[in-house]
């Protein structure tokens, strides 16, 4: 039986009365926690039952319809908020970084490979600033001289830093720029710095031990050991460096030039500047950038079992040639009769 006139113009007016805008936060809706005025018809019914209550009663309709609303209100809240969480998921999945282009990777590559060689230029800066700038005195106090560096062990290093003139010192700048620039950048400024320092050392004592009256200045053993030391570098981190091999077909090149260099000018007394081609330096230099560069140099395939007895034969050459250097100028060599 459907309900009076009367009574469904007064739920009209008490829904309007009671009507609430339903609040939202972030796409959810919040349903009101006070009783709607459905559950009032409700409670209002139970507390004054018709005398057929369960059939044709207005309050039978009136809680149909109450639950239908709660019912719908509940279902369009439950669905904004899963349609914004499913779209923040998505978006989640569907965003991925952009790939680089062509010319982009191209771009990083050359400016990876036009990085300075922060120690190499700064060896270079040093020694023209001393040799443009440095009195003549300073000359005398740092290069290899026969008999002298016994009591001033520093001559070791520091005769790589004077130069017998101008053209001298731009050719070793040159080359040293050419076959270092490569190699620090891919093994670090520390380790070349120990090849040089190493190359100089070798240098000069092979110098001391095959030209022992011959003065030396020059960087050129530290370069020649920086040349040589591209051949460790290229087994260490061979299929990991590009142009791997113009490396060793420079090292060739170079050396025959050298070579030719010593045998053209062996026994033509002094150059221009008054000083000897040291050929031993040049040699002795050269030839500790094989072992060292094993010893310092670090790689990809170090743990390899070739590159490790590389190692350890380098060690043992190391060893062989730092213990006949101590016999030789311990027993051997009058630094007075030099001097």
């Amino acid at each position: 039986m459907a309900p009076h006139a009367e009574d469904c113009e007064e739920v009209e007016r008490i829904n309007r009365e009671e009507y609430q805008a339903v609040p939202v936060h972030q796409g959810r809706r919040i349903l009101p926690v006070e009783a709607s005025s459905a559950q009032a018809w409700i409670e209002n019914e139970d507390l004054n039952p018709g005398p057929d209550s369960r059939s044709n009663s207005p309050g039978e309709n009136r809680r149909l319809l109450g639950r239908k609303a709660e019912k719908s209100g509940l279902q369009s809240g439950l669905t904004l908020g899963v349609w914004k969480q499913s779209k923040c998921s998505l978006s989640k999945t569907v965003i991925k970084p952009q790939a680089k282009t062509k010319f982009q990777k191209r771009k990083e590559i050359l400016i990876q490979a036009l990085r300075p060689p922060y120690f190499i230029i700064s060896i270079i800066i040093f020694t023209a600033a001393l040799h443009l700038c440095g009195p003549r005195e300073w000359r005398a106090w740092l290069e290899w001289a026969p008999g002298a560096w016994w009591q001033e062990p520093w001559r070791l290093i520091t005769y790589g830093c004077v130069h017998a003139g101008t053209a001298h010192l731009a050719i070793n700048a040159l080359v040293a720029l050419a076959v270092g620039w490569r190699l620090e950048r891919e093994q670090g400024w520390a380790r070349v710095a120990i090849l040089w320092s190493g190359g100089l050392v070798a240098g000069a004592l092979g110098t001391g031990a095959l030209q022992p009256r011959v003065h030396v200045v020059g960087a050129s053993a530290a370069v020649y050991a920086l040349l040589t030391a591209h051949l460790p570098n290229v087994c260490l981190r061979f299929g990991h460096i590009p142009l791997w091999w113009f490396r060793p077909l420079s090292v060739v090149v170079l050396g025959a030039s050298e070579v030719w260099w010593a045998v053209v000018r062996a026994g033509g007394g002094t150059s221009d500047s008054g000083y000897h081609v040291a050929w031993a330096a040049h040699a002795l230099g050269a030839a500790s950038g094989l072992p060292l560069g094993f010893l310092i140099f670090n790689g990809e395939n170090s743990g390899d079992r070739r590159i490790v007895w590389c190692k350890i034969l380098s060690m043992c050459a190391v060893a062989v040639a730092v213990t006949s250097a101590t016999i030789h100028f311990t027993y051997w060599y009058d630094a007075d009769h030099y001097s």
